[in-house]
């Protein structure tokens, strides 16, 4: 008995404060926080193609805008990018007709990561309107 006395002082000191502990806790939350890339979508600019190597997520918006998430070449780490297709007036094809073309590249790239590049853009063109285009083509 005499040892359990001993030791029990012991016991109820703790090695740290609760404050201590708790921060010490919290530091691998931050670091995940500050480290985690930015999720924001950045829009397309006219004229600069993207060329995805793997396509994670591919949506078509009611406004007109269709988001790709996935690894552009040459870098490591996927992001999203907004493509805005903007129909003139007179136009023949619809948002849908447009995007379709698009959604069976984006599925087979999805299908089979790094085994074909999907390369999207909006492009600028003399005769005053704004083409949209995605083509695909397998890695050689």
């Amino acid at each position: 008995m005499a040892e359990s006395a001993r030791f029990q002082s012991l016991r109820e000191e703790p090695l740290m404060s609760k404050s201590l502990s708790r921060r010490i806790l919290a530091l691998p939350l931050l670091a995940a926080l500050f480290a985690a890339p930015a999720a924001m979508a950045e829009d397309a600019p006219r004229g600069r193609p993207y060329v995805f190597t793997t396509v994670d997520d591919y949506s078509i918006r009611l406004d007109g805008r269709i988001d790709v998430t996935g690894v552009l070449q040459g870098e490591a780490e996927p992001r999203t990018v907004t493509f805005k297709i903007v129909l003139s007036h007179g136009a023949q094809e619809s948002l849908q007709t447009l995007a379709s073309r698009c959604d069976r590249m984006a599925l087979l790239a999805m299908s089979k990561p790094g085994a074909y590049l999907l390369t999207m853009s909006v492009e600028d063109h003399p005769n005053n309107y704004i083409q949209f285009a995605c083509k695909l083509a397998r890695v050689p």
